[in-house]
Order: C-alpha cells, then structure tokens, then sequence
C-alpha cells in the first residue's frame, strides 16, 4: 500500500493544498491536525528535520519504505519529477 501522511495546522492554505493534490492523483492521505499539540508539533519538526508545516511524508508498507517529501513546494516538485 502507498499513502501520504501530512503534519498539518488545520488553517494552513499550503496544508490543505498539499492534502487536495495528493487525493487529486489517488493517493490515500493520512491527514494530521495538531492545532492542540504543540509539544507534539515540535517533535515531528525535529525528528523530519523540517521548519514548518505541512510535513508530507510518503509511505510503502509493501516495501517498508518511508520518504520525507518535505512541504508542500517539495510535494509539487516530487508529482512533478514523475516519481
């Protein structure tokens, strides 16, 4: 199975763009809010190495395989490379 999962402020713009894109090529999206968790927030930051949101990651259960995409620009860039 191949999903995204995306860190997200829920009234983030670039979040849920990056959210609608991934539904738009048939991807399955794992969507998380963490409006209320800010010590959480801090952590994905930290362990993804990423400044701000949306933090996209891809997953491969198949494969067991994770990909930092990063925000939503490296998103845009990652659909447009044709990977």
């Amino acid at each position: 199975m191949e999903y995204f999962m995306i860190i997200a402020w829920g009234e983030c713009p670039f979040c849920v763009q990056a959210k609608a894109m991934i539904l738009d090529k048939g991807f399955e999206c794992e969507y998380i809010v963490l409006d209320h968790a800010p010590t959480l927030l801090k952590n994905y930051k930290s362990a993804y190495d990423m400044k701000t949101v949306p933090i996209v990651i891809y997953h491969n259960t198949k494969d067991n395989y994770e990909k930092v995409i990063g925000g939503y620009t490296d998103l845009v860039e990652f659909f447009n490379s044709g990977t």
